[in-house]
């Protein structure tokens, strides 16, 4: 019986059967928009610290080395 009912409550076959879901009290496109902004501003922050970290290396008047040397 319990299989039964989480089947039902959590898989679906198209993106019309969750048009009405509500997570936490938002629909699904307004998740999706949630996720995009996510991913938006951490690969905002994954480039800023890779560009601050090259410009610290730049300025510190050594050669940059590659990791395996």
């Amino acid at each position: 019986m319990t299989f039964k009912l989480s089947h039902f409550y959590f898989i679906f076959t198209t993106n019309n059967d969750v048009q009405d879901l509500l997570i936490f009290g938002h629909n699904i496109n307004t998740w999706l928009i949630y996720v995009l902004i996510f991913f938006g501003l951490t690969s905002l922050a994954f480039v800023l610290v890779w560009f601050m970290g090259f410009l610290a290396e730049s300025k510190s008047g050594q050669s940059i080395k590659q990791p395996w040397e």
